[in-house]
């Protein structure tokens, strides 16, 4: 269990923990003695998201169980180690799962948008995970931002008026997926992150810049 900390709070942190304590209470995203997989890229988002869900357990009177699962996608120049080690000084379960995912995605043989496929075999491995763990929740790192842009993707490229949710139930609400930072910009948790000095995995995907996310956010 996380311990509460005795350091004063920064504005920043303050105004993160206010906000995704307001979306685990609005949306109930997390309810007792339950199983929560991490889905841990090492990028930004989900860091924060991690260490404030771990750090929560300290300051709350109910109790679940977090793992931290990683999907390495295959690309070369990867390097995980120090998300890895700050992960097992938490003390947090954590699991790596190795693919070809990206390579596959960029492959000649793909015919769909490469992160389209990706993202659908991402996800694929972690539900399997989710149920090997025998988890019951899985939270990602999606922040206000994204889900801003996911609905104007669907306007602008889709066939409907759409978004992700903070909360949504999967397979008859055997696994539920949610996002705890639903409610928080990017650019606050950029700055909660960089106030923290948590670890970063650098992306190597080719197409992390380009496709129709970045033109939205281009846009926007």
């Amino acid at each position: 269990m996380a311990k509460r900390s005795r350091t004063k709070m920064s504005n920043v942190e303050k105004k993160v923990r206010r906000l995704m304590g307001r979306a685990l209470q609005r949306y109930e995203l997390i309810n007792a003695d339950d199983r929560i997989l991490v889905a841990l890229s090492g990028g930004v988002d989900s860091t924060s998201l991690l260490w404030l869900l771990h750090d929560r357990l300290g300051r709350i009177p109910i109790t679940y169980k977090l793992f931290a699962v990683h999907v390495g996608l295959g690309f070369k120049g990867e390097d995980y180690s120090s998300v890895q080690a700050w992960v097992k000084s938490l003390g947090i379960p954590h699991q790596v799962i190795r693919s070809e995912f990206g390579p596959r995605a960029h492959s000649a043989e793909n015919r769909e948008n490469p992160c389209f496929l990706c993202s659908r075999l991402r996800r694929t491995a972690l539900f399997e995970e989710a149920g090997r763990l025998g988890c019951n929740k899985i939270a990602f790192g999606h922040n206000l931002d994204d889900l801003i842009e996911t609905f104007l993707i669907n306007i602008f490229y889709g066939s409907q008026v759409a978004t992700m949710l903070p909360r949504q139930p999967f397979f008859n609400g055997e696994i539920t997926v949610i996002r705890p930072l639903a409610l928080l910009d990017s650019g606050t948790i950029r700055s909660f992150h960089q106030k923290q000095s948590f670890p970063l995995t650098v992306n190597p995907c080719p197409s992390k810049n380009s496709g129709k996310r970045q033109e939205i956010r281009e846009l926007l």
